[in-house]
């Protein structure tokens, strides 16, 4: 794990460090006027759609689904980390975005978008909470490595789409997309690699 966060850091520090540069800009610029030329009315809304499943609507909900079912199975500092990750990856985010002040793409977006750019916040919370419901599942839940694989595909490929979607509807950049995704992925190392070193000690003391 910590190879992986290695590299998620790298990737971060490494988008921070070129989108500045023009060459960057001009790639990025590339790939959000790629989008907005195949825009259509059922993609707008598909998208929409897609990108309202990062958001604190659709996460808090689910959230509060995954807890309930831990808590039957008694699992109370997993529902704790659980929240943990919801609120501090997105707090984490915005301290970012405030750090690097990086502007929305000024072209014909899908509908306006508030706060700074870099990182993308539904990229990076999409990341880090539903990586985090992922390994919650298919460690209590998931019984078969079928079933375990089919959690993880569906995961990963819900995440890739919630981050392009951000670039479809013109409110990110393509960096700022990646960079939410290797800070999201980063922060999911360091909350799940702290779980594992807790949980065992409530498990043996038999706390809950």
């Amino acid at each position: 794990m910590i190879k992986w966060f290695i590299i998620s850091l790298f990737i971060f520090i490494l988008c921070a460090i070129i989108y500045p540069y023009e060459v960057i800009g001009a790639l990025d610029n590339n790939v959000t006027l790629f989008f907005e030329k195949v825009r259509s009315p059922l993609l707008n809304d598909v998208f929409l759609f897609i990108s309202d499943i990062g958001s604190i609507k659709y996460m808090l909900p689910i959230c509060f689904v995954i807890a309930i079912i831990l808590l039957i199975r008694r699992k109370v500092i997993d529902v704790v980390f659980l929240f943990v990750m919801l609120y501090s990856v997105r707090l984490l985010n915005y301290q970012l975005k405030e750090q690097f002040l990086r502007e929305r793409p000024s072209f014909n977006a899908v509908y306006e978008a508030l706060h700074y750019s870099f990182p993308s916040g539904h990229s990076m919370n999409s990341m880090a909470i539903y990586s985090f419901i992922c390994y919650l599942l298919i460690r209590y839940l998931s019984n078969t490595n079928k079933q375990k694989k089919t959690l993880l595909i569906s995961t990963i490929t819900l995440i890739f789409l919630i981050g392009l979607s951000r670039i479809y509807l013109g409110v990110h950049y393509f960096t700022d997309v990646i960079a939410g995704f290797s800070a999201g992925f980063a922060w999911f190392i360091v909350l799940t690699t702290i779980l594992a070193k807790i949980n065992p000690l409530f498990d043996k003391k038999r706390f809950f």
